[in-house]
C-alpha cells in the first residue's frame, strides 16, 4: 500500500513537471514570436505572390496594392511606432510547392511574424508549420469553404470562391433561364472551388449538368473535351480557366457550338480578350468585381495614390491592387490590436468584423474565412466589359 501511494505521488509530480515544461515551452515560443514582431525598427511581414510565369501580372498588381497600404501605414506612424517591412517571395504561376518553400523561407530565415499568401495550392500544407512557429497566414486573394478546413492558422480575406459560383448559377437559372450546362474546369484550387459552388447551386435549383471535363492548366487543345461537352446537349458551357478562356471559346465555335458561355473574373484578362476577340461579344456572361465600373470614394482616393506612386492609372488590374491593399490592411489591424505574439495576432484575426476594406466590408467567420463574393455579372459588348442588363 505504501509503495502504491509512493508510485501515485511520483506520477503526479512527473505530470506536474511535464505541464510546467509544456507551459514554459509555449511561453518561450510565444516570446520568440513577440521578439520577431516587437524587436528592431520594423515589423516584418512576408508576402508570397506570383511574379514569374503567365500570371505574373496578377502578382505584380497585388504587390502594387500592398505597397500603397504599407506606405500609408508607415506614413501614419506604423504599428505601435514600428514601420512595416514587406518581404516578397515568388511562387511562379501559383505553384504549390514553391509556395510552401517560400513560406518556410520567410518564417525560418527572414523571421517574419505573419504572411500574406495567395498561392491556394500551398495553403493546405502550411498550417502545422504556421502553428509550430506561431505565424498566422492570410490569403488576400481567395476565400472558400475548403480554406476554412485548412486549420486555425490559415485565414482568408479575399473573394469567396464558392459564393462566386453560386452567383453565376443563380444568374444562369433566374436571369437567363438556362437549364442544361456542361462544365470545362481547370485543375486549380480556385477554379475547382468556384465550380463546386456553381454545380451545387445549379443542381439545387433544378438545373442539369450534362457533362463535366477537367484540364491541366496551360492546355491549348480543348477540342476533344469540347466535342464531348457539345454532344451532351448543353445550352451553355461553364468555363473555369486561368487565361485559357479565349482559346476555349474560339475552339468551341470552330466545332459548331452556338450556345452561350459562363465563367468568372479570369475572362477579363488581356490575353483572353486578345485571343477571343469579337467571339466574346453578347454571348459570354461572367462574374467580375462589383466595382469594376463604379468605384467608391475610397477607391478613387486609392487611384490617386496609385497614380502618384507609379505614374500610371490602376487600369484593368485594379481589382487585384485593391485585394492586395486589403490583405495587408486586415493583417495590420490584427497586429495593431494584438500583444505582438503570434497567438494573439491569430486571435485578433478571428475578431475582424465588418472591417471596412477597399473591396467592401470584411468579416472573418469562426471558420477563418471571408464570405463575400464581391461580384457583379458582366458581359462583353463591342469589345468592352459592361455590367449585365436585361
Amino acid at each position: 500500500m505504501k509503495n502504491m501511494k509512493w508510485t501515485v505521488a511520483v506520477v503526479i509530480v512527473l505530470a506536474l513537471v511535464a505541464l510546467l515544461v509544456a507551459k514554459n515551452n509555449h511561453q518561450q515560443k510565444a516570446q520568440l514570436v513577440a521578439e520577431r514582431c516587437d524587436s528592431g525598427d520594423t515589423i516584418k511581414i512576408g508576402a508570397v505572390y506570383t511574379f514569374t510565369g503567365n500570371l505574373a501580372d496578377i502578382g505584380e498588381s497585388f504587390r502594387e496594392g500592398t505597397e500603397i497600404e504599407k506606405d500609408q501605414i508607415n506614413a501614419a506612424g506604423g504599428i505601435n511606432g514600428k514601420k512595416i517591412e514587406i518581404i516578397y517571395e515568388d511562387a511562379p504561376d501559383f505553384a504549390g510547392k514553391p509556395g510552401v518553400d517560400a513560406v518556410h523561407k520567410l518564417v525560418s530565415q527572414n523571421k517574419v511574424c505573419a504572411v500574406l499568401d495567395f498561392v491556394y495550392g500551398s495553403l493546405g500544407g502550411i498550417n502545422s508549420f504556421a502553428e509550430k512557429n506561431q505565424v498566422p497566414i492570410v490569403d488576400p486573394l481567395d476565400s472558400s469553404d475548403k480554406i476554412a478546413g485548412f486549420g486555425d492558422w490559415v485565414f482568408s480575406s479575399g473573394v469567396y470562391d464558392d459564393g462566386i459560383g453560386t452567383h453565376v448559377a443563380e444568374f444562369a437559372k433566374n436571369e437567363k433561364g438556362i437549364d442544361k450546362v456542361s462544365m470545362l474546369v481547370g485543375q486549380d484550387e480556385y477554379l475547382l472551388s468556384v465550380a463546386s459552388g456553381f454545380e451545387k447551386t445549379f443542381k439545387a435549383g433544378g438545373g442539369q449538368i450534362t457533362d463535366r471535363e477537367e484540364f491541366v492548366i496551360g492546355t491549348t487543345d480543348f477540342k476533344t473535351s469540347l466535342s464531348k461537352l457539345i454532344q451532351s446537349g448543353a445550352q451553355t458551357i461553364f468555363i473555369g480557366h486561368i487565361g485559357e478562356g479565349g482559346i476555349i471559346v474560339k475552339q468551341a465555335r470552330e466545332l459548331g457550338f452556338k450556345g452561350t458561355f459562363l465563367g468568372t473574373d479570369t475572362f477579363s484578362l488581356a490575353d483572353v480578350q486578345r485571343v477571343g476577340g469579337s467571339l466574346l461579344n453578347d454571348n459570354l456572361y461572367f462574374a467580375l468585381w462589383r466595382n469594376f465600373d463604379a468605384t467608391t470614394k475610397d477607391q478613387d482616393q486609392f487611384s490617386k495614390a496609385f497614380l502618384a506612386k507609379y505614374n500610371k492609372a490602376p487600369g484593368d488590374y485594379m481589382f487585384y491592387n485593391v485585394l492586395g491593399y486589403d490583405g495587408l490592411k486586415v493583417m495590420a489591424e490584427a497586429i495593431s490590436k494584438s500583444d505582438m505574439t503570434g497567438g494573439s495576432i491569430k486571435d485578433q484575426l478571428y475578431k475582424i468584423n465588418n472591417f471596412q476594406g477597399l473591396s467592401g466590408p470584411i468579416t472573418i467567420t469562426p471558420e477563418g474565412i471571408n464570405k463575400d463574393p464581391k461580384s457583379a455579372m458582366v458581359m462583353y459588348k463591342d469589345g468592352k466589359i459592361v455590367r449585365y442588363q436585361k
